[in-house]
């Protein structure tokens, strides 16, 4: 009995953690620029694999 009570209890904890967190969140308005961080790499990856495409016709006179 004494597990199942521990348990509750640091399941509550945890899931007021978790509204704190997200309130806080929220508030500092960090979730705004999340589609753009998410797409970051991508850009660069494509922007590099570019970079080495134009310096693969330098290197071979295209």
């Amino acid at each position: 009995m004494e597990a199942l009570i521990l348990t509750v209890f640091i399941s509550v904890g945890l899931v007021a953690g978790a509204v704190v967190f997200f309130g806080w969140n929220v508030r500092q308005r960090s979730h705004e620029h999340a589609e753009r961080l998410a797409l970051l790499p991508l850009a660069e990856e494509s922007q590099q694999t570019a970079s080495t495409e134009t310096m693969e016709r330098k290197w071979n006179g295209d």
